[in-house]
């Protein structure tokens, strides 16, 4: 067991015997955990001791593993005093399971030297009897060792490691756990540079430091002086601690910090320079550079220039290639125009970097990101001394302030080079617009010098972006801090005229150039990838056997790397989506081939790009052997598979959004001189996710029509007729009722509505409806779309794009029954409105009875021009239909009509579905040396969790029939002639997609509008959310009903928005009618049909009033009893709010009564007209009294701005009153029959004021609350009333007597 020996350490009292007693160990227990170790270098030596118990010789073998080997004489330790060795190690107490934890002192292990530990260990020691022999336990850490631990915040990580000491069949073994920690040294600001600019001499100035431990593990550190301008003037520079104590270094624990106030005394006039060395104790690797810079004058300079943004810039983490920027904003505080000029100091090796300069107040967009290339100028900072960089495990940066760089707009071809060939023009809009840096690129303006106006504000925005550096550097996928200067001079422009002000002699000369100083830094890192294997042996495959292999691609990095696989193949498929590695992660990448032919030796090459580094790109090759035992090559013989004029055994459909059809072609070519018939199958692991198709038949094989033909031909019209087209009708409505608004009421209609509406379609659209169709019907019955299916009576005039089309009426029967009227219709070789060729057929249909289908009998031409147009609608479905929209156009309108055409698209889709004109397909029939198209239509359906996988699915042909002439491809090898295809397998043809997820969201569900009145215009809008990359196409739209013509949208009813970005709609709601408004407006997702959006127009509308009351209920304060009239006067305003005159009447309501019976009742003086203006006049001009009170103050204490509005005001209270005079000497006001009630007749916006008195019935107590009421009312409309609400209180009898007798 363990126990402690006399005479021995203190800190070594553990002693342990093997398992059979030969011999005993002590200081090294069978379970250890050596804690706190370092892992910068310094090598952790434990020392232990082994004794022969035996009376005779023993041999003693040593056996390690892991990160430990075992010395039997070390210069290190044998250098280390008695004293030393007694603190050397502490030992605490060994806990449950038996460990002992075990740390050695670090301040010994710094004044170790590497080269003896790196010595070779012994395998075996020889003990005589009873000796004791004395080794060293070397524990040399790798982090590659590590069993975890996060080495970027610098955690502990564990090691471990087994000593097994063996003498013959008697063993000891210990188990050892050791807990290593790298520690790192940081300063805050991570710039590292103080300036003191334009300081006084004799002044004292403060900055602070902050030096700052960032593992897990204390660590010791040193500050000293490396390098000063005047050596003379170091006095002058203190570094004081948090308790104001001279400070040279100390020791921090896990995680701390410890200030560092910096305080200079300026004592001669000039620059004074001092660069200090930050160093880690346990580490000198992990070493930091701060520098001190001041510039002191005999006086005290105003300042022109001042900095409101931060003092010190960080770039923080970057990745090389790819653009950072941060905004730096300068405002000019003196009273003349400054220029200003910028230079680059330090170290600014392998950065390039761009500036651009733009007006205050703009607001950075993501939207205008990608411009940012454009608007910055390009300049290499190239210096006479680059300083080298650092990371953690090289030294610091030693900035060379002598070197400098010009900020100019200049470019070169290098740098452009540069720029262009890291790839990195979409990642830098992506990382800016994160970052919110992005600067507006049509208001970004190159610039040599920054001109700032007195007062004004400019922002110049500094980029910069690092070049990727070699595999072979020492900092290869490292972090290497790079610190410089941003040096802005200012000075008086040229020509600028300041305002006089005497200047103290000696200071013109210093005045020329004023400084300020921008400490920047960045902490750069080149990612590097490793991909394995570097060559795919895929060995012998079969023709039409699919077969995979995995790449591994590793992030050697400490930065995250994106990387993008490149091929040009027809056999071999892999993701070309950019994929993202985690830093020091790897991700890895399916390679899948397919054979279409017999190849004995293919060779192709797969290049992985490092888009953030090309130099770093790899390549992969691959090799394989195409053989063909199950002979699927010979489907080749019959057919080949075109897409879509290339043959190729894959159709690759892109990106697809989720819930989106999406189609492509696929023609089936035959090169026999014989029909083929082929039996098409599809298959996928999405039931439903993909179907195959063909178009439907027009001619059968002896030339006559067929059924289906004559069913699609009555269907498709019928159908896109019903459908809603977007592309020029909705716009049409649009149109006409924003004319009908603009028209004044009572004027008659434009003439030429089909040809108005004509002239908003475009000439090119062959698809959509005319847009006329819902305006005149004659049109309507006339279309393509509905001839020859429609009854039309007579001929109509047709838009030019549908002059092929000539509708007439045919020649009633000669029993002339209307119940058998027929339609002719002229179907044109020619789209000539006034040509009519001989070839014109008249085709003759009767009149289809209820619920029954016309009979096209022979029509031919007639069937043929609907499929034909079938096939024009699939062509530019193919051709034009988008997955990915586009996001940039060239206005407003084009937007408008990119989106309405995408609509129209899809539903076109839908309506060859059901028409029957897209089928099945299940077998398809090829004539001899004929082509048929198979239309793969694309639908994956599922959740948002399935964006960025990739779709899969198979199409499979099988041959059913006997081919006739292919006896000259008979199998001479195999004996047997091809004359029964069931020997020929089934052939495969690969579908595949990315797919993509479109997401919609409205920022606001329900609008409430409020209480509003008829007509009242109410402006507001909707926001459109995009919560995904793809960009989403958004089409607005309304219930149709009556309520829905009262919201108008301006533009952008449908549009695109960018990835992760939003827009606001705008829209005026108008209503027409009184009542509760609740009205639906539809936000749909064109891309992604389940994911629209609806949201509820709310509304109280009420009738427009006629008339106004300023207030609608008047105080008369305290009143006597029986008294008549009582109390002040008040004045009733009403006003006129229609354009006609009005007349209303003024009568008092029956009293309402009051306390213990008392009542309230209006009445009108004699004058009633004269004695309110005589108090509105009363009024105004208390009012204004007061306010030239104010104006009085506000210009004797010098406050312009109070003065200005106290003027404003006094301009509108006399204006006011004359306009109230007028307006009131316009109104007139008659009394009634009964003297109780007034007629007043209101101009059209007249005002009339009235004066009105109360009489209170007696009876009531004293201060008792008194009401009343008046009701205003037109003369012949007694229904709709106000009543203004009268009140007073009652005054006492006793104070009323002793009032009179005063």
């Amino acid at each position: 067991g363990i126990m402690a020996e006399q005479g021995q350490p203190a800190n070594y009292p553990l002693r342990q015997q093997s398992a059979e007693g030969q011999f005993s160990v002590r200081g090294l227990p069978p379970r250890v955990h050596l804690d706190r170790v370092y892992m910068n270098g310094l090598h952790t030596l434990l020392p232990f001791w082994i004794t022969n118990d035996t009376a005779h010789e023993l041999v003693v073998e040593l056996e390690t593993t892991g990160a430990l080997k075992v010395q039997e004489q070390n210069a290190n330790w044998s250098a280390v005093g008695a004293a030393q060795r007694e603190a050397y190690v502490d030992v605490a107490p060994a806990v449950a399971d038996g460990e002992v934890t075990m740390a050695c002192s670090a301040t010994i292990q710094r004044e170790y030297s590497e080269v003896f530990n790196q010595l070779g260990g012994i395998a075996s020691v020889r003990l005589a009897a009873h000796e004791t022999a004395e080794l060293v336990l070397l524990f040399v850490v790798d982090a590659a060792d590590a069993d975890g631990g996060d080495g970027q915040r610098y955690e502990y990580e564990t090691f471990r490691g087994h000593v097994q000491v063996r003498a013959g069949a008697d063993t000891y073994v210990v188990t050892l756990r050791a807990s290593a920690c790298r520690t790192v040294l940081e300063m805050d600001p991570p710039t590292s540079r103080i300036y003191v600019d334009d300081c006084v001499t004799g002044r004292t100035y403060e900055r602070v430091l902050r030096v700052r431990n960032a593992s897990a593990i204390g660590l010791d550190w040193t500050m000293t002086v490396v390098e000063t301008t005047d050596s003379a003037s170091l006095s002058s520079l203190q570094l004081l601690d948090s308790d104001m104590q001279p400070l040279s270094g100390g020791h921090l624990g896990a995680r701390s910090d410890t200030q560092v106030l910096v305080r200079y005394t300026a004592q001669a006039a000039g620059e004074f320079l001092c660069r200090f060395l930050v160093e880690n104790s346990n580490d000198p690797a992990n070493a930091r550079y701060w520098v001190f810079r001041a510039r002191a004058s005999q006086r005290q300079k105003p300042r022109r220039v001042e900095l409101l943004s931060d003092a010190d810039i960080s770039f923080g983490d970057c990745t090389s290639g790819v653009w950072y920027s941060r905004d730096i904003r300068f405002k000019n505080v003196s009273d003349t125009a400054v220029v200003m000029r910028f230079r680059v100091e330090g170290n600014t090796a392998g950065l390039t970097m761009k500036s651009a300069v733009r007006a205050d107040g703009t607001d950075p967009g993501a939207s205008d990101v990608p411009a940012l290339a454009e608007a910055l100028t390009p300049r290499r900072a190239s210096l006479a001394d680059d300083g080298g960089s650092e990371g953690l495990a090289a030294t610091d940066d030693i900035a060379s302030e002598g070197g400098s760089a010009e900020l100019s707009s200049r470019a070169t071809a290098a740098d452009d080079g540069a720029a262009g060939g890291s790839g990195a023009g979409g990642e830098a809009g992506r990382r800016l617009a994160a970052r919110g840096r992005a600067v507006h690129g049509h208001k970004a303006a190159l610039f040599d010098e920054l001109l700032i106006k007195a007062g004004a504000v400019r922002t110049m925005t500094l980029a910069l972006m690092g070049n990727p550096i070699s595999g072979a550097s020492v900092s290869a996928g490292q972090f290497a801090r790079q610190s410089f200067t941003l040096f802005c001079e200012a000075s008086t422009a040229t020509g600028a005229q300041p305002t006089p002000t005497p200047t103290p002699p000696g200071m013109a000369a210093e005045r020329s150039a004023e400084r300020l100083s921008v400490p920047c830094t960045a902490n750069m890192c080149t990612p590097f990838v490793r991909v394995t294997p570097a060559l795919l042996e895929f060995g012998s495959v079969d023709v039409g056997t699919l077969k995979s292999l995995w790449l591994r691609v590793e992030n050697l990095a400490q930065v995250e790397a994106t990387v993008q696989c490149k091929l040009d193949s027809k056999v071999i498929t892999c993701t070309r989506v950019p994929i993202t590695i985690a830093p020091l992660q790897s991700a890895s990448v399916r390679v899948d081939i397919y054979p279409r032919r017999i190849n004995a030796r293919y060779r192709k090459q797969i290049i992985v790009r490092n888009m953030h580094n090309r130099h770093n790109d790899n390549v992969v090759e691959v090799r394989s052997i195409h053989v063909d035992r199950r002979r699927v090559a010979y489907h080749n013989l019959f057919y080949h598979t075109l897409v879509p004029n290339n043959e190729q055994n894959f159709v690759d459909f892109g990106a697809v959004p989720l819930n989106t059809r999406s189609l492509r072609r696929v023609n089936l070519h035959n090169v026999c001189r014989c029909p083929l018939s082929i039996e098409v199958a599809a298959d996928a692991a999405d039931a439903g996710a993909f179907a195959a198709y063909v178009r439907v038949r027009l001619r059968d094989s002896a030339g006559r029509l067929t059924d289906a033909a004559r069913h699609v031909a009555r269907r498709l019209p019928l159908l896109e007729r019903q459908a809603a087209m977007h592309s020029n009708i909705e716009r049409f409505k649009e149109r006409t009722a924003g004319e009908a608004e603009a028209r004044p009421p009572g004027s008659p209609s434009p003439p030429h509505r089909a040809r108005a509406a004509l002239a908003l379609a475009s000439g090119d659209d062959r698809l959509a409806l005319p847009p006329d169709m819902f305006i005149d019907k004659s049109i309507e019955r006339g279309h393509v779309c509905l001839s020859p299916f429609v009854r039309t009576r007579h001929k109509s005039t047709l838009p030019p794009s549908l002059a092929y089309l000539d509708v007439a009426p045919a020649a009633s029967n000669a029993a002339g029954s209307t119940s058998d009227y027929k339609h002719v219709v002229r179907i044109r070789e020619h789209r000539d409105a006034d040509s009519h060729p001989a070839g014109a057929l008249l085709l003759t249909l009767p009149r289809a009875e209820a619920g029954a289908t016309p009979d096209t009998g022979g029509d031919d031409e007639a069937v043929a021009g609907v499929i034909g147009r079938a096939e024009q609608i699939l062509d530019e479905i193919i051709d034009r239909l988008d997955m990915v929209p586009q996001t940039l156009f060239a206005s407003p309108e084009a937007e408008d009509a990119y989106v309405r055409r995408q609509v129209d698209l899809h539903k076109y889709i839908d309506l060859l579905e059901e028409s029957g004109y897209l089928r099945p397909a299940r077998r398809v029939r090829l004539a001899a040396l004929g082509t048929e198209p198979i239309i793969v239509m694309l639908r994956p359906a599922g959740a948002a969790d399935r964006a960025g996988q990739r779709f899969d699915g198979n199409l499979y042909f099988r041959l059913v029939d006997r081919p006739g002439d292919l006896a000259t491809y008979a199998d001479k090898a195999h004996g047997t002639a091809f004359g029964s295809t069931d020997q020929l397998p089934v052939r495969r043809f690969l579908v595949q997609a990315s797919l993509l997820h479109s997401e919609l969201e409205i920022g606001q569900k329900s609008i409430n509008v409020g209480n509003m009145q008829v007509d009242e215009p109410s402006h507001k809008y909707l926001v459109v959310q995009n919560r995904s990359e793809t960009p989403l196409m958004y089409a607005i739209r309304k219930t149709g009903s009556i309520a829905s013509g009262d919201i108008r949208f301006a533009d952008n009813r449908y549009g695109v928005v960018r990835g992760f970005d939003s827009r606001k709609v705008g829209f005026v709601f108008t209503p027409s009618l009184n009542g509760v408004y609740n009205e639906q407006i539809s936000i749909a997702n064109v891309l992604n049909a389940h994911g629209s959006k609806r949201a509820a127009l709310k509304a109280v509308v009420r009738r427009p009033t006629k008339f106004y009351i300023q207030s609608l209920h008047l105080d008369f304060g305290e009143v006597e009893a029986g008294r008549r009239p009582s109390g002040d006067a008040q004045v009733l305003a009403i006003k006129n709010m229609t354009a006609k005159a009005r007349r209303l009447v003024v009568r008092p309501q029956a009293a309402g009564g009051g306390d213990a019976g008392a009542t309230l009742e209006a009445r009108f003086p004699a004058d009633v007209a004269a004695q309110a203006a005589r108090l509105v006049d009363r009024e105004t001009e208390e009012k204004i009294e007061a306010l030239e009170q104010k104006l009085k103050i506000a210009v004797r204490k010098n406050r312009a701005e109070k003065v200005d509005k106290y003027r404003a005001k006094l301009g509108k209270l006399r204006s006011g009153g004359e306009q109230a005079a007028a307006q009131a000497a316009q109104a007139q006001v008659r009394r009634l029959a009964d003297d109780r009630q007034l007629e007043v007749e209101l101009a059209a916006g007249g005002e009339a004021s009235i004066a009105v008195v109360v009489e209170a019935s007696a009876g009531g107590r004293s201060g008792s609350a008194l009401r009343g009421a008046l009701v205003v009312h037109e003369a012949k409309d007694t229904d709709n009333v106000k009543v203004v609400e009268l009140t007073a209180r009652l005054k006492g009898q006793e104070r009323s007597s002793r009032q009179t007798g005063s």
